[in-house]
């Protein structure tokens, strides 16, 4: 069995990012993990919303049998930390995928562009080939003057409706259009890029380091 680990700052980034890829590989039999580098709340807004009862429902929406796993830094922090925290956190996982889905290194968010440098240190191919690929957040990859640098597409057109169904259960996150977190956000989303591959509804994706036969 292959092994993928969804490795993100925020609750919410393994829907918005990759809710469609989760569900093609657990259809193709892969083991997923998905970790959560925060604590799973938010208080830079000026209140504090707990995001990990949502990020319980969202996974099981996807299909997800195990919960998330949260590493508990602060989130809007993570610059905070020793990099070699970040990475010895994740690490301590034991987890050995042969997937790592992570952030693009382009994004806005730097949480994002640091969880992004945690997933090549732990990616480090030392005993066997670890593919790991870069996925889009809508509103954070938008906005940082870099279009993202889409290279790989996964086709969700059987698995969008369900990948909104779980980002819906974000209550605190879920937005009214033209927001990219919106409902239609996200489906306008999942056609441009079926649009740029060929198929009605896709997600994007920036390949770090693709292997053969690693790449669902």
């Amino acid at each position: 069995m292959r092994n993928a680990m969804i490795l993100v700052a925020h609750a919410d980034d393994e829907t918005l990012g990759a809710g469609g890829l989760i569900q093609k590989l657990l259809a193709s039999e892969w083991d997923v993990d998905v970790v959560i580098m925060s604590d799973g709340t938010l208080t830079v807004r000026n209140i504090v919303e707990d995001n990990r009862t949502d990020a319980l429902t969202a996974c099981k929406r996807l299909g997800l049998q195990r919960e998330p796993v949260f590493l508990g830094f602060a989130d809007q922090k993570f610059d905070t930390y020793p990099m070699a925290d970040l990475a010895n956190a994740v690490l301590e996982l034991r987890l050995e995928p042969d997937l790592i889905v992570t952030h693009a290194d382009t994004d806005l968010n730097l949480d994002h562009r640091l969880v992004c440098d945690v997933a090549k240190i732990v990616g480090r191919p030392k005993r066997k080939p670890i593919a790991i690929i870069g996925s889009e957040i809508p509103n954070t990859s938008f906005w940082n003057g870099h279009v993202f640098p889409a290279n790989y597409y996964v086709d969700i057109s059987l698995e969008i409706e369900t990948k909104i169904e779980a980002f819906a259960a974000y209550q605190n996150e879920l937005q009214p259009f033209p927001h990219p977190w919106s409902r239609e956000g996200l489906k306008l989303l999942s056609q441009y890029h079926g649009m740029q591959c060929g198929c009605p509804h896709a997600e994007a994706f920036s390949i770090i380091r693709g292997h053969s036969g690693l790449l669902p």
